[in-house]
């Protein structure tokens, strides 16, 4: 414990610091009072952790996918300053978080090519730090006419070899595509766990992690069997091959259970239905968040010497980040300010 207060003592104290800079209930509550979407951007160029991804912004004419992807940006800033304060085991545990906002940008940048629905990146990821850390010329992809432009930009890169594969599937969706990025992620950071995590934190790492994994599962096969209709040989093919409180065999009765209310009562009697006392009936994803954060902060208040100190405060600036874009979105739609913050209070975050 001793080494661990030496090697961490101001990397907590810079986490500490950056957390008490996230936003009160009290400015979420002023801003869900503000009339116009030109209104809250310009409140938030005024907020220290914003001003810098939004001080290029006409708060006018910006669009929801401009303001959403600089906000989300900003946790790669955060990321930045934590990562030229700290030694060298804490950099490669905080390139596991870089490899988060990389896969991101990956996305971004497939969307504007098979449905031009994102925005011009070109700024943020022109940013020489993100230049510095990622193994993908950010760059040339940004240059990609189709997907096998695309594809061929990565050569070189750890996601060459996984999007090569969906390429080659007949008429892949954008769908395969983000999916693939996603469970690559997971898979390659779980498998490489030892080269990030410094060795005595790795039970720790594999309690945050793994329980990620184990709700994301659960999620993604609960929405699967109601919101689509997905063979379920399709279904394992999404899941993380990860299993740390929910058991292969509570998986396959899952995946191959009949009805909407057989599913539910197999989530709420796996270990997190019952431990965290889950409510079948309100919004799972809500509710997995919650969890998840709970387990984050738990395990930093009781290790707070530790590289858990990062992944508590990621989760939590990811739940800023996603609460601003669904008030922004309110405040686009008229809601009332009790309303907004109703809705945003219930937007925990993103798993």
């Amino acid at each position: 414990m001793a080494d661990r207060l030496t090697k961490y003592s101001g990397l907590t104290t810079k986490v500490r610091a950056m957390k008490n800079k996230l936003l009160t209930e009290d400015q979420y509550l002023e801003m869900s009072r503000l009339n116009t979407v030109a209104d809250f951007v310009s409140y938030l160029q005024n907020i220290p952790a914003y001003s810098e991804v939004l001080k290029d912004v006409n708060p006018h004419i910006a669009h929801r996918g401009e303001i959403e992807s600089r906000m989300r940006f900003s946790a790669y800033e955060d990321f930045s300053k934590l990562y030229h304060f700290t030694g060298i085991s804490e950099k490669k545990a905080l390139l596991v978080y870089f490899m988060k906002y990389e896969v991101h940008i990956l996305k971004i940048i497939i969307r504007e090519i098979m449905d031009s629905r994102s925005i011009d990146i070109k700024d943020n990821t022109a940013n020489k730090h993100f230049r510095r850390y990622s193994n993908c010329d950010i760059a040339k992809l940004l240059t990609s006419n189709n997907m096998e432009e695309f594809v061929e930009n990565l050569a070189g890169s750890i996601y060459y070899k996984p999007m090569k594969v969906i390429l080659s599937m007949e008429n892949p969706s954008l769908f395969d595509y983000e999916m693939n990025l996603d469970l690559f992620y997971f898979r390659y950071l779980w498998k490489h766990k030892e080269e990030f995590i410094p060795k005595g934190e790795l039970p720790l790492f594999e309690k945050l992690f793994a329980s990620r994994i184990d709700l994301l599962n659960l999620l993604w096969i609960y929405r699967s069997k109601k919101y689509f209709v997905v063979p379920n040989s399709e279904i394992y093919s999404f899941l993380i091959p990860v299993y740390y409180k929910i058991s292969q065999n509570e998986i396959k009765q899952m995946v191959e259970s009949d009805s909407d209310e057989e599913i539910l009562d197999l989530i709420k009697n796996t270990h997190y239905g019952s431990f965290y006392d889950i409510d079948v009936t309100e919004n799972l994803g809500s509710q997995f968040e919650e969890i998840l954060t709970g387990i984050y902060l738990d395990i930093f208040k009781s290790n707070p010497y530790s590289v858990t100190c990062i992944s508590a405060y990621f989760m939590l600036k990811n739940t800023e980040v996603s609460k601003i874009v669904m008030e922004m979105e309110c405040i686009r739609y008229g809601y009332p300010s009790t309303k907004t913050m109703e809705i945003i209070n219930r937007k925990r975050g993103v798993l």
